[in-house]
């Protein structure tokens, strides 16, 4: 049953996330839905879910892999940039379920 308070603080909220940077919604939305998916599958056994949790390092190390051989091929990505610590501390960011999100475009490079 949803009460006032609910209400309230689920207006409240989604006032935050229209007012965020887009590719931070997009990813926060990702994990809703995933969320709600993974919900469905609460009767996994404990081998089940630790296979499942492999499977998913797996295919994150073959992104990673992928990703690195984009931007090693890419001739406009020009390697060995660093990123300055008084543009991380000045970005704005976002924290959410211990992940923090900064707009790239808040952050000062140099080679």
């Amino acid at each position: 049953m949803k009460t006032f308070d609910n209400l309230s603080y689920e207006a409240n909220e989604e006032a935050k996330r229209d007012k965020q940077d887009p590719i931070v919604k997009s990813v926060i939305d990702k994990y809703q839905e995933r969320s709600e998916v993974e919900q469905e599958k609460n009767d996994l056994t404990l081998i089940q879910w630790m296979e499942r949790l492999q499977e998913e390092l797996m295919n994150a190390t073959i992104h990673l892999e992928k990703l690195k051989s984009e931007l090693e091929t890419n001739p406009n990505f020009p390697d060995g940039h660093i990123i300055t610590k008084e543009s991380w501390d000045n970005a704005d960011k976002i924290t959410h379920e211990g992940f923090i999100y900064v707009k790239y475009t808040d952050l000062v490079v140099y080679k």
